[in-house]
């Protein structure tokens, strides 16, 4: 449960803030990689999280819930709510992990109107031809692999190590991962305008 229990903080603090009556919701939902419970400021932490802290004193926490104990089957029951053990899926994992047809939350947001987008970790296929654009995200942004270098932003050695992309087609740039991951999301933020939205925020901090 290290993962989901932050996600649904964030999940839930934006999307009580509903626009205007009878309009769909923005949907912002952040994961954080191994992240423990006892780790944040308002569950006692030593680490100082004021901002995250506000998200669950202004939102709605739900302490109770299923995770797994890695990322990418996590990842894969949150995006398609199926246990991931129905997709062979119980450790991180950079082969293609679930079929390119299966039904998931992004598609089935696309349906109902959403701008969707993933910017962050993906770690269920790490080539091009297995990132998020096949599975419903219009957007998408980060790595394509696990977690990646705060710098060089490769994913360890072999084919998998160049990862960091831009709708799939990679790309090389500087800065701090964290710092690259939430620039593009203020940036695509600001670009909506009339559609409502569905961000999926998955960091690679505090991996």
């Amino acid at each position: 449960m290290r993962w989901w229990f932050f996600t649904f903080v964030a999940l839930c603090a934006v999307s009580s803030r509903l626009p205007a009556e009878n309009s769909k919701p923005n949907i912002i939902f952040i994961l954080a990689d191994d992240l423990g419970w006892g780790d944040v400021g308002f569950h006692g932490g030593d680490a100082e999280t004021p901002h995250l802290d506000q998200l669950a004193s202004e939102g709605v926490e739900l302490p109770s819930h299923y995770g797994a104990p890695v990322c990418s089957p996590t990842r894969t029951g949150l995006l398609t709510g199926r246990n991931w053990t129905r997709f062979g899926v119980t450790t991180p994992t950079n082969t293609l992990a679930i079929p390119l047809t299966t039904i998931t939350l992004p598609r089935l947001l696309a349906e109902q109107g959403y701008d969707t987008c993933l910017i962050g970790k993906w770690h269920l296929g790490s080539l091009p031809k297995w990132g998020p654009n096949h599975f419903g995200f219009n957007h998408s942004y980060g790595s394509l692999a696990g977690g990646v270098s705060p710098w060089s932003h490769g994913y360890k050695q072999g084919i998998y190590r160049p990862t960091w992309h831009r709708n799939e087609e990679l790309i090389q740039q500087s800065g701090h991962v964290t710092d690259l991951l939430t620039g593009e999301a203020i940036d695509w933020i600001g670009q909506r305008r009339d559609r409502p939205f569905f961000m999926y925020l998955p960091y690679t901090a505090v991996h």
